[in-house]
């Protein structure tokens, strides 16, 4: 109650000059991306006690086309890069360093990680010997949202390059890192180099990325042009039907196991047009939008859960993780013995969600603390920063692939690494949680 009562003071103290619609969008994505990862968790215990982990997007009718509306990770990027844009261009005004930015924002990005690996590790130190393969699959679930910071701090770090670069050429820059996607796509699927798909990761990201930039600027010049609203989301979206229906590139824009190549891991070009058909989206709805966050109620529960959107994303698996162990031994498992796909399995999401979304506010009751106690302490010297970001990349990027813990359920030496990299990251950039919550003053997400 403190909370909400902390946030309506800061949503009747937001200025008239701030963009609701980046705020809007960006909490709205977070809440697709919840329910896409909800919706996708199937657990079936068969008959003879074994258990099964599918995802539900393996026998939904048409599940490839299905990732089209919850693969919306795009918006966070175009935001990401929108905010990036309002802060550099601050600094440039002023007198704050560039190292002082970047430290900054990797502190609050990273700060409430921390606790969800503390957490994961002792849980797979406490019941390695009890469940081994169920702890294995629940922390590599848990902690898969992850990857986002891997790529997400990398374009941070390289911010006030990417900006600088984007105040000499502008929108070429767009074109640039278009057709450096498409090359490495081409040299991917048509000419067969092996790893090459796995520079997309940097070029399809810095793209829309670069397209945040564009956004900001365009907001700067009276908003959006009308050629980036409906007509937008029609012409990219007729060019992404037909070079995923001709077979250039995957239907499926989230892997999917056992159907194959997949747009997502890693990225392809066929990300950004989706990213495209969004940002029309964005655009053409931004009036509706508009008038519904000038509404008072409205506008405060954005700003509610904008306080706590890092939170939430980071913790809506665990909360799953948590349901599908309370469901093993409730009943004797009767939830968990409904076949996938089934009427009644499909009867009872509307519980399975809403007990998701029970526990999933009891842990951001606990943890959302981490999510606003950022350091105040000075930035680390160049060095510190530089290895800082390269332990905080390398350990996130690894936890989302490899994961924390082995096949048996346990942590050898190769797995402590990862936490041991977050820990010392986090530590060089100031990035652990500090003693105090210190609650934003904006309370809007940055």
């Amino acid at each position: 109650m403190r909370y909400l009562a902390h946030t309506r003071r800061l949503a009747a103290a937001t200025p008239a000059s701030r963009n609701r619609v980046v705020d809007f969008w960006r909490v709205a994505a977070i809440l697709i991306v919840i329910c896409g990862h909800w919706l996708a968790a199937s657990v079936w215990v068969k008959a003879d006690g074994g258990m099964a982990f599918r995802n539900s997007l393996e026998w939904i009718p048409g599940g490839t086309w299905v990732t089209w509306i919850f693969q919306v990770m795009p918006v966070f990027f175009f935001a990401g890069g929108y905010s990036n844009l309002r802060g550099l261009a601050a600094i440039n005004a002023g007198s704050q360093a560039r190292s002082d930015w970047v430290t900054r924002r990797a502190r609050r990005l990273f700060a409430p990680v921390m606790p969800l690996l503390g957490l994961w590790v002792i849980l797979i130190l406490a019941l390695r010997n009890m469940v081994p393969d169920g702890i294995r699959v629940g922390a590599l679930t848990a902690t898969m949202p992850i990857w986002f910071l891997a790529v997400y701090l990398s374009l941070t770090a390289l911010a006030p390059w990417t900006y600088a670069w984007w105040r000499r050429m502008g929108p070429w820059t767009i074109l640039i890192l278009a057709a450096a996607a498409v090359s490495v796509d081409v040299a991917r699927f048509a000419l067969g180099v092996p790893g090459i798909g796995w520079v997309n990761f940097g070029f399809v990201w810095a793209l829309v990325h670069q397209v945040g930039y564009w956004w900001a600027e365009q907001d700067d010049r009276g908003g959006l042009p009308r050629w980036a609203g409906w007509p937008l989301a029609a012409g990219a979206g007729a060019v992404l039907v037909a070079v995923t229906w001709s077979g250039l590139y995957p239907v499926a824009m989230v892997t999917i196991p056992g159907r194959g190549v997949a747009n997502m891991t890693p990225p392809t070009f066929a990300i950004a047009l989706l990213g495209l058909v969004q940002l029309g989206i964005i655009g053409g709805t931004r009036g509706a939008v508009q008038r519904l966050m000038a509404r008072a109620r409205a506008w405060h529960a954005i700003v509610s859960l904008g306080g706590i959107s890092m939170t939430l994303f980071l913790w809506h698996l665990t909360a799953a993780v948590v349901v599908t162990g309370i469901g093993l031994f409730a009943f004797h498992g009767a939830v968990l013995r409904i076949v996938p796909g089934s009427g009644l399995w499909w009867a009872v999401r509307p519980a399975w969600f809403a007990v998701c979304v029970l526990v999933t506010l009891g842990l951001a009751a606990v943890f959302a603390r981490f999510e606003w106690a950022v350091g105040e302490a000075p930035p680390p010297a160049r060095a510190g920063l530089a290895l800082g970001l390269v332990l905080l990349v390398c350990a996130s990027a690894a936890t989302a692939l490899v994961g924390i813990a082995t096949r048996d359920g346990s942590l050898d030496w190769r797995r402590w690494c990862i936490p041991a990299a977050a820990l010392t990251g986090a530590a060089l950039l100031g990035a652990l949680p500090a003693p105090r919550r210190r609650r934003s003053r904006r309370g809007a997400p940055a």
